[in-house]
């Protein structure tokens, strides 16, 4: 299994970690199965309470996100969640493994998205230790999760659309805080997603 990330949906992520650097955050990942790989088209959060060391997603955000996609009939569904570590670097910890296999419970090929904000500020660039996807396999090992960036010019325009509409719903409070400009964010991730993809295209 591999996943492929959409750039609006990394940059929300991104953006969210990089308003609280110092205190995790939170939230879920939107997207599709297409063949053997999960497409992640976006992500949303919610309210939370959060520290340098733990945080905790309203269990209400998942159900107002299911709600919402299925009112106005969006074809994407929860396919994992994310948070940050601050610092600590990329790693599940026995909390998140436990958290992680909840989501596994839900549906089998859930990935849990661990981003490091202080690595994204130093240099302002995606690069590949900024963040990692893992799954927990079932053995309990943790597996770490190939990923590439694929947005071919349809699903790049739709998943910009389905993204802007989750922020004005699910995302206000973050975005009021937001200290990076996001469409040039946008743009380093489509550019970096062409290198790490070597030119490769997915429509």
């Amino acid at each position: 299994m591999r996943v492929r990330i959409l750039p609006p949906s990394l940059a929300k992520v991104i953006n969210h970690s990089i308003t609280n650097p110092k205190i995790e955050v939170a939230g879920l990942l939107l997207g599709m199965e297409e063949d053997d790989t999960i497409e992640i088209w976006d992500s949303v959060t919610g309210e939370q309470m959060g520290s340098s060391g733990f945080v905790v997603l309203s269990e209400e955000v998942m159900a107002r996100v299911a709600e919402y996609l299925q009112a106005y009939k969006i074809p994407l569904y929860i396919v994992g969640w994310y948070h940050s570590h601050p610092s600590l670097g990329l790693f599940l910890s026995p909390i998140d493994i436990r958290t992680q296999l909840t989501y596994q419970t839900l549906y089998p090929k859930a990935v849990a998205l661990v981003i490091d904000p202080a690595r994204y500020l130093e240099n302002k660039k995606v690069t590949d230790d900024v963040f990692k996807v893992f799954q927990v396999a079932k053995d309990g090992g943790v597996v770490e999760v190939p990923v590439t960036f694929g947005a071919g010019r349809r699903k790049l325009l739709e998943s910009t659309l389905i993204s802007l509409s989750t922020t004005a719903i699910f995302g206000g409070a973050v975005e009021e805080k937001m200290n990076v400009n996001p469409l040039k964010m946008l743009g380093g991730i489509i550019s970096h997603g062409r290198n790490r993809a070597g030119g490769k295209r997915h429509e």
